[in-house]
């Protein structure tokens, strides 16, 4: 999909702009600078910049980043969530990029649950993610008719679904008001936008796909349901599934990691920009979780043994 002449397009790999004239390339270059500078601050007020230059200069107009020669998202290019990778200085969970690169090799199923508008999709659908076979699922549909758009270049590899994953299938639910980055099933007595949509149990995914035997990688990203999640994943989890979830640096209890751990039973490991680490009890996470702002991705799975590539 070539980019329109309106729009900004970002070659990650080369660290460069493709498109964009020389508005565009003083305001990325400026933010560029300010994301440099503050990252011993881990980059805080970063997605504020971003969010003002979005919305006042590229109002309306389209981004599109090249992960690789083969893989490729859009988005407005107002997002701040997104356009923060239109920067040299900034990194998209670079951690689990290269556990993802290490898997490559291994002949896998993608689960993306919460797959927004498709970056993890479509990453390991390309070259540079080893061409997996993906089964991308999200709940908003304005999100999911961009996860289509920007999957529609590996249609034969991602297969999307417009669901809310839950614990059960079939559950017609409603979304809260949040930004799409952490829209999920709006909580009891929490506002919703009025869009629903039906709920479907990842083992149940996986049967109606033809997914029941294969080896997974399962993602979850579904803002505040992965308990629920990963009740309705036990059939997966019996078959050594590997689950990569978000333990958030807002939570300094590590409720999600402590359920994980001491109520089911799980090995879990952290990921590290250059290595995994194994993580026995929640409050090891003390020393890591640094961050407030910021989503850690750690491995849950029963059998650690099945996948030798988390000991690299």
């Amino acid at each position: 999909m070539a980019p329109t002449s309106s729009a900004i397009a970002f070659d990650r790999q080369a660290g460069r702009l493709v498109t964009g004239g020389l508005g565009t390339r003083a305001l990325v270059g400026a933010l560029d600078t300010y994301g440099a500078l503050s990252r011993p601050l881990q980059q805080r007020g970063l997605y504020k910049a971003c969010r003002l230059v979005g919305s006042v200069a590229w109002s309306g107009r389209t981004a599109t980043i090249a992960l690789g020669p083969d893989a490729q998202i859009s988005f407005p290019a107002s997002d701040p969530y997104w356009n923060r990778m239109l920067l040299r200085s900034y990194d998209h969970e670079p951690e689990m990029a290269r556990f993802l690169r290490l898997l490559a090799g291994v002949d896998y199923g993608f689960v993306d649950c919460g797959a927004n508008i498709g970056y993890w999709s479509v990453f390991v659908a390309s070259r540079a993610g080893g061409g997996k076979p993906v089964l991308a699922v999200e709940a908003s549909a304005s999100t999911h008719a961009r996860l289509v758009a920007n999957a529609a270049a590996h249609a034969d590899k991602v297969r999307t679904f417009h669901r809310a994953i839950l614990d059960r299938s079939g559950i017609e639910v409603r979304l809260n008001t949040e930004a799409h980055e952490a829209r999920g099933i709006a909580a009891e007595g929490e506002s919703s936008n009025g869009e629903s949509v039906t709920s479907i149990a990842i083992d149940d995914l996986l049967e109606q796909q033809g997914w029941a035997a294969r080896r997974l990688v399962v993602k979850l990203d579904v803002e505040g349901v992965e308990r629920e999640a990963l009740a309705g994943m036990e059939r997966a989890l019996g078959r050594d599934a590997l689950v990569i979830y978000e333990d958030h640096g807002s939570d300094p209890s590590h409720g999600l990691t402590r359920h994980i751990l001491e109520e089911r039973g799980l090995t879990v490991h952290l990921l590290l920009d250059d290595h995994t680490i194994p993580i026995t009890r929640a409050d090891a996470l003390d020393a890591h979780k640094q961050d407030r702002t910021k989503g850690y991705n750690l491995i849950a799975l029963r059998n650690a043994g099945q996948w030798p590539e988390l000991a690299r």
